[in-house]
């Protein structure tokens, strides 16, 4: 079973046609029969997903890897370990700072409650992210098993030849001929069948597939052991919101996180099933997004509010006054219900320095027209054309400070600014354009 690790936007080349070039953060060989696999279940319309695209370089096909993050496993045992681009450094072979950017993303995204000196000691060890994951998951379930699993109390409709609890009379008195000597009862029972239970169970069993060391396997079946007498989940939406937060299941709290994570309740996107493949893959620019807007909801200022993907605004309207086209702008700050302003965000990599061979790269600085397009009508429709934007890309090397202000009139103004992710705070340094910001 192999395992490598690559960074978005990283080659993916078969074994059988490895040259002299080693692994590296972009460049990692992989066996034909897993090469084979993403060249044809994960290339062209994958459940509307699209994970590699085939590309050529010196001559050879290779796969490379797009902007999803996290793991996938082939049918034939190869992990794909894909990590956070946030440099264009190729120098560095170790992406043990990567994977605990990732971990503290999903950290802060998914509310797993990890400690900081945890993610020092993961980033230490710089083992694969399942196996982090896990054994974080696999070690909160096992204090739960020490201090003990809650039970509660279950309706029990059944037929028995002694009397029970209530004595269901309409079902007794319906009764066959030949069973007369059966009581048709309703009774409490005081059980651990219960939805937490059901559900951290499924995760333990989901989870178990991911595991490759043997002290996590080892760990997971006695865990799955000591939940043997309780039913997996058959409707994990239905019994999470039957989940209790009460004073009782106060132990339960940390891992219902972990359980909407590991059973896909939360992912952004999994692959599993009939494809006989296992994906733990988020998309990198919706995950940066709800990381920046977790960050933003705590910085902005009292009395004001962050809303994620906001859709009141259309585009166009028909002729019937039919609202057509709806505009989703990935963060709104609203002052007491009005639109105050908005940010859009890109994980994508800026040159701020302008070392290209052409001029016009220069000044767009490798900023999409597109999403310039977006912004204008975001403007238009939600500041009513008047104020300040902003576009948020990941910060680095090549984008430190924020570029110089775009003016689309004299109204209208966007800031692209950059977004520090070691710090987690936007970088701003214009007096006054972002009075929202707690100072």
């Amino acid at each position: 079973m192999s395992t490598v690790a690559i960074r978005e936007y990283g080659l993916l080349g078969r074994v059988g046609a490895k040259l002299d070039q080693p692994n590296c953060i972009d460049l990692a060989y992989i066996p034909d029969t897993a090469w084979d696999w993403l060249l044809r279940e994960t290339c062209g319309d994958f459940e509307n997903v699209r994970l590699v695209r085939p590309v050529k370089k010196e001559g050879l096909l290779y796969l490379q890897v797009l902007n999803y993050v996290g793991v996938v496993r082939t049918p034939c045992g190869c992990t794909i370990e894909v990590l956070p681009k946030t440099t264009t450094g190729v120098n560095e072979r170790d992406l043990s700072k990567e994977r605990s950017l990732l971990l503290k993303m999903l950290n802060r995204v998914f509310s797993l409650n990890l400690k900081e000196l945890e993610l020092t000691d993961l980033q230490l060890a710089k083992r694969p992210l399942p196996e982090i994951l896990v054994n974080l998951f696999l070690v909160q379930v096992k204090d739960l098993v020490k201090r003990g699993v809650r039970s509660d109390y279950i309706s029990v409709k059944a037929e028995a030849p002694y009397l029970r609890g209530r004595l269901r009379i309409e079902s007794q008195l319906r009764q066959r001929a030949g069973r007369d000597h059966f009581f048709s009862i309703e009774y409490d029972d005081f059980i651990p069948d219960r939805p937490e239970n059901r559900l951290i169970h499924s995760s333990l069993k989901k989870s178990l597939a991911w595991i490759a060391s043997v002290s996590n396997r080892k760990l997971a079946r006695e865990l799955i052991f000591a939940f043997e007498d309780i039913p997996v989940s058959r409707n994990y939406s239905g019994d999470f919101l039957k989940w209790q937060s009460d004073r009782n299941m106060i132990l339960y709290r940390g891992l219902k996180p972990w359980c909407q994570l590991i059973l896909g309740q939360q992912t952004p996107f999994s692959i599993s099933g009939s494809h006989f493949g296992q994906s733990f893959l988020f998309p990198m620019n919706e995950l940066f997004e709800k990381y920046v807007a977790a960050v933003l909801r705590r910085q902005i200022q009292q009395g004001l509010q962050l809303k994620e993907q906001a859709s009141s605004r259309h585009l166009v309207q028909n002729h019937n006054d039919q609202k057509l086209f709806q505009l989703r702008p990935d963060i709104l700050i609203l002052d007491g219900g009005s639109p105050k302003t908005l940010l859009d965000c890109k994980w994508k990599i800026l040159d701020q320095t302008g070392n290209s061979d052409t001029s016009i790269y220069k000044k767009k600085y490798g900023i999409q027209q597109s999403d310039l397009y977006q912004l204008y009508a975001y403007g238009k429709k939600y500041l009513n054309g008047s104020g300040c934007m902003y576009i948020v890309h990941p910060r680095h090397q090549a984008f430190k400070e924020p570029l110089d202000d775009f003016q689309f009139d004299e109204n209208l103004r966007l800031r692209v600014i950059p977004f520090d992710l070691d710090a987690d705070q936007l970088v701003v340094d214009r007096d006054g354009f972002e009075s929202w910001l707690d100072a």
